[in-house]
């Protein structure tokens, strides 16, 4: 078998070294339109395995709501969060973490109910596999007077094959409904029509 040549030569006179990957290119592009003397140089379409393994590196997902849309003062809202490893790749490491949580006047809120700091992390999380955790929140009256909405933000990171992978996600809850026992009314017709 004999490779095409280069034209420099070299440490000897008429010594030339072989060029595999112009003969691999040129045979790729055998039956390509363009005039056989222009050969466009590169590898067949694959992937490199740098690629490659990014693609398989893994990947944590994070799905985080509330259990209603909207609450008045003494509704208990519940907000769960379902960790999910959508890989082939095991996950380690994993935390659930809470971001914030606050009213539309900017107040730190806490949780009424949440997990505990064992119960939010988790050391292995197979292909595939799901854990949903879970928090409660009472509305107070102070909430519903700043209206608006109450915003909760989590984060979940873990670790696949050496890299640190992590998701986010924010659970709204609006506080714009009107409290059972408000003595005012929104509409004046609501009266004669009830």
């Amino acid at each position: 078998m004999t490779f095409p040549t280069t034209g420099v030569s070299r440490g000897k006179v008429g010594v030339r070294r072989p060029r595999p990957l112009l003969k691999l290119t040129r045979a790729l592009h055998k039956g390509s339109p363009r005039p056989q003397r222009v050969v466009v140089r590169g590898l067949p379409h694959c992937r490199s395995g740098l690629l490659t393994r990014k693609k398989n590196a893994g990947h944590v997902a994070l799905v985080y709501g509330a259990d209603r849309p909207w609450a008045i003062p003494g509704d208990t809202v519940i907000f769960t969060a379902w960790i999910t490893n959508d890989s082939g790749s095991y996950l380690r490491d994993v935390a659930l973490i809470p971001r914030s949580f606050t009213n539309e006047g900017m107040e730190i809120l806490h949780y009424t109910a949440e997990p505990s700091q064992r119960d939010l992390e988790i050391s292995l999380l197979a292909p595939g596999q799901s854990v949903m955790r879970s928090f409660s929140y009472l509305v107070t009256d102070s909430d519903h007077l700043h209206g608006g909405s109450l915003v909760s933000a989590m984060r979940v990171r873990a670790t696949c094959r050496g890299q640190l992978i992590a998701d986010e996600h924010d659970a709204l809850v609006s506080l714009s409904g009107m409290r059972r026992d408000w003595p005012f009314e929104t509409d004046p017709g609501q009266r004669r029509n009830s």
